[in-house]
């Protein structure tokens, strides 16, 4: 088994000061950004859940990206996060790239942290 934890940037909070820095971005849009990645994220897993995809949203929860259709559910699902930030906060594509690959992992980590503390409830 793959664990999410494998996938969560090394030095993340440090790579995504850099990234602020770089692209010139204040502490808010920083703040919108990871609200907007996580609405995104829930929204497309709602959506896959809806279309009765579980076993793909399982596979990502659980933190196996590398499976064919973790990685077409996980690209997809960056796509989607990358155009929501650019809408959403006018931002540079390659802003909003390097801002998707830095938060995506850690919010499906809290999201899956999250479902599997409900579930144990």
């Amino acid at each position: 088994m793959i664990y999410m934890h494998n996938f969560i940037p090394r030095k993340s909070w440090k790579k995504l000061s850099q990234i602020q820095a770089w692209g010139k971005l204040g502490q808010e849009q920083l703040s919108q950004a990871i609200l907007v990645t996580k609405d995104a994220v829930f929204n497309y897993l709602r959506r896959m859940l809806q279309r009765g995809h579980w076993r793909e949203v399982k596979d990502i929860l659980k933190g196996k990206p590398l499976t064919k259709t973790g990685h077409f559910v996980l690209s997809e699902l960056r796509n989607q996060v990358v155009s929501k930030l650019m809408m959403r906060l006018g931002l540079r594509k390659v802003i909003a790239v390097a801002l998707a690959l830095v938060l995506l992992p850690l919010i499906l980590a809290q999201v899956s942290g999250e479902l599997i503390r409900k579930l144990k409830a």
